[in-house]
């Protein structure tokens, strides 16, 4: 079983988080893996949000008709 978490800051590590994880798993060995993230300029997040936005309020013309997909794979097939 594999379970992660992510925090925003090493501070957001509480003494009842460390509880948790020592009532649910109790006798059995686990591994605790840290891995520090890399950072991100708040423009980039800003940009990623916008985008999302875009994608939710634009959905209908983001999504692929796989038949239509198809075909048109199949007729570029058909001319080489």
């Amino acid at each position: 079983m594999n379970t992660s978490f992510h925090f925003a800051s090493a501070q957001e590590i509480t003494p009842t988080i460390l509880d948790t994880i020592k009532s649910v798993y109790q006798e059995r060995s686990i591994s605790i893996y840290i891995q520090e993230e890399p950072f991100i300029p708040e423009w980039q997040k800003q940009e990623v949000r916008c985008r999302d936005v875009i994608m939710e309020n634009n959905l209908e013309d983001h999504l692929l008709d796989c038949d239509a997909v198809i075909s048109e794979l199949e007729k570029e097939l058909d001319v080489l």
